[in-house]
């Protein structure tokens, strides 16, 4: 089978394409830079510009993995690049399907579980799924407006589209970051009582090329698969790094809210559920935070 994905030179693009092509898949990465064609060996490069239906169009699977990253200061100016980087790609993607004679039978499109954050900050204990309502957070909008701009695929009979809604994804050098304030008795951003939705780069590759095989659509929540809070996320760390428990500091909710809309990242609290992604069949890779620390990439 062929797949088309756009986002490919990523973090999860890169990881994702190696194991597809390992798999058998045959996998063309869309993509504005074409002089990184070297860093996804057996992988087939075309740029936004590309109009060859002979070679495109037996693409049947599309992924959409593309994203600013949100890790930055957000000004007026970064925000409008965070939501147009998620949506209006979407139509430059279908834009790109159309002139290429590309009829898919499966779109997956990347999110994020900020989809359910709100700005109330008194809302730890609660519980979210696939079904919960939208949070009012900037990345709530954001994710909502990404999700939203996918259905212009549904002209496309009997397609599957799938939302992933994605954790944070750990990573050697992230995870060494957050230890660090730990170890030298700084205070963490976050609240202890607040919950932390970790996923492994692996699990998220695995769930996306589960879906592939299985060709699932609708909405999951890629996350872990055992709910941890913050205490707990960074005591777990700081001892699988270091060998000891140090004391865990956190900093006051109110003085986190005195970065704005930015606090939110730093203050995502829900228990957000993964019982759907156990229920699909897949099997985690990592199942707890001690597994997935020991092999990070």
């Amino acid at each position: 089978m062929n797949i088309l994905i756009a986002g490919g030179t990523g973090f999860i693009g890169k990881r994702l394409s190696h194991i597809l092509i390992k798999n058998g898949y045959k996998v063309f990465i869309l993509t504005r830079n074409i002089n990184k064609k070297n860093i996804i060996k057996n992988a087939t490069f075309v740029d936004w510009e590309t109009i060859n239906p002979e070679l495109l169009s037996s693409v049947k699977v599309v992924i959409k993995l593309s994203g600013e990253n949100v890790a930055q200061l957000w000004t007026r100016s970064a925000k409008k690049r965070i939501l147009d980087s998620r949506v209006e790609i979407t139509s430059k993607l279908f834009d790109f399907c159309k002139n290429n004679e590309i009829v898919p039978n499966q779109l997956i499109n990347a999110s994020a579980v900020g989809i359910y954050g709100r700005k109330d900050a008194k809302y730890s204990n609660e519980s979210v799924d696939e079904n919960s309502k939208i949070g009012d957070s900037f990345l709530a909008d954001v994710c909502q407006k990404n999700e939203q701009s996918c259905e212009v695929f549904n002209i496309f009979d009997n397609i599957s589209i799938l939302q992933i809604r994605i954790g944070v994804v750990l990573t050697r050098k992230f995870t060494l970051l957050l230890a660090l304030p730990t170890i030298f008795s700084i205070p963490n951003p976050g609240n202890k009582n607040y919950y932390f939705p970790w996923i492994h780069l692996d699990d998220v590759v695995g769930f996306i090329y589960y879906s592939i095989e299985n060709k699932f659509d609708g909405i999951y929540n890629v996350i872990g698969k055992n709910l941890t809070n913050h205490k707990d996320f960074y005591q777990i760390l700081a001892k699988n790094y270091f060998g000891f428990f140090p004391w865990t500091l956190f900093l006051p909710i109110s003085l986190i809210k005195s970065l704005g809309d930015m606090s939110e990242m730093l203050l995502y609290g829900p228990k957000t559920s993964s019982e759907k992604i156990s229920a699909s069949g897949y099997n985690f890779q990592h199942e707890n935070l001690k597994s997935a620390l020991k092999k990070l990439p």
